[in-house]
């Protein structure tokens, strides 16, 4: 699970695990839910796609849940909403 505030500040320390948790999983299906987030800008909205990205190349099945409303908005402003949907 990934909680807190999703910013410029807190996405360069959350990504190294993250990174590393997609290529342990390598191969297979993990769920990450965003259920503790509070708030998030557009480093978080980056941040989940670059995780999307990296699973993809690595042939990891990458589902986002409980994904908040305010990231949602953002990915529709951005239009790549579809890339973040509730997995």
């Amino acid at each position: 699970m990934v909680g807190g505030v999703l910013d410029f500040d807190t996405v360069p320390k959350i990504w190294p695990a993250l990174d590393a948790l997609l290529k342990e999983t390598g191969d297979s299906h993990l769920t990450l839910s965003l259920a503790g987030v509070s708030q998030a800008n557009s480093a978080g909205l980056v941040m989940l796609l670059e995780a999307r990205d990296l699973a993809r190349q690595l042939n990891c099945r990458l589902d986002l849940v409980h994904v908040p409303q305010d990231l949602h908005d953002l990915a529709g402003v951005s239009q790549c909403e579809a890339l973040i949907a509730d997995g």
